[in-house]
């Protein structure tokens, strides 16, 4: 399957579920929440489908790149998306738009705001996904002519070379350990945000009345994975090679 199969297969659910959502919020329906946050979350699903597929799209060219010859051209028309062209933006849009949404339905909890805003703000958040989705499409599509222009242009360039062409393979890179700490540190402030959400947007500020799990397990999930990558630091490998031999030093002196 291509990208563009993966991506219509998740719209021919995402879709439907919006306009669900809408009808049921115009219809006042009890089933409203039930229908919309699985159609919000799989909206920004797309979204991140699309910028996925992209990131994927311009390592394997930089790869192809680096490694196979490829010339430059098809990475920098990849990095277009970025750049110049709507896509990236537009998939911004629409996910800020559907959070936007969100966060309004229950705007008159704690900011006094009426719900017409949160319909009207609904219905053009499903207009703005729509486009979205519609210019996400072309992307993808683009980055699938642009993977089969280079497949292409490298089996020319293999059949060329022969035997003699194999392509220079680099050392596997390493995962940086500052970056896994920084990455367990963000887990563990971020997982406390959904419960900040409930406490002041969707209650009354009590904390009390609202749980604390599963945030707080995710929270010492990322600590520890901070406290994992913090271990295998550089500078911290350092200070404990230190003080071993600090100890080596004062257990070999005499007594």
């Amino acid at each position: 399957m291509r990208m563009t199969h993966y991506f219509t297969a998740l719209l021919v659910v995402t879709v439907p579920g919006l306009v669900l959502t809408a009808g049921s919020g115009i219809l006042a329906s009890p089933s409203h929440l039930l229908i919309g946050l699985p159609a919000a979350f799989l909206a920004i699903a797309c979204h991140c489908m699309i910028l996925l597929f992209t990131l994927v799209t311009g390592r394997v060219l930089r790869e192809a790149q680096r490694n196979c010859g490829l010339g430059p051209e098809y990475l920098e028309e990849a990095n277009e998306y970025f750049g110049t062209r709507a896509g990236y933006p537009a998939a911004l849009i629409g996910s800020f738009s559907i959070v936007a949404a969100g966060v309004l339905g229950y705007g008159y909890r704690g900011l006094g705001i009426p719900p017409s805003v949160h319909t009207l703000t609904g219905v053009g958040a499903i207009l703005l996904n729509v486009w979205a989705f519609g210019v996400g499409y072309k992307a993808l599509g683009r980055n699938e002519r642009l993977l089969d222009r280079a497949g292409r242009e490298l089996d020319r360039k293999e059949a060329k070379l022969g035997a003699g062409g194999a392509a220079r393979v680099e050392p596997e890179e390493r995962v940086d350990p500052r970056r896994r700490s920084s990455q367990g540190l963000k887990l563990a402030v971020a997982a406390w945000l959904p419960w900040l959400y409930k406490v002041w947007i969707m209650g009354d500020g009590d904390v009390t009345k609202v749980s604390v799990h599963p945030w707080l397990e995710l929270s010492a999930l990322g600590i520890l994975i901070c406290v994992f990558g913090l271990r295998a630091h550089p500078a911290v490998q350092r200070l404990r090679t230190w003080v071993a031999g600090l100890r080596t030093y004062v257990g070999r002196r005499p007594s």
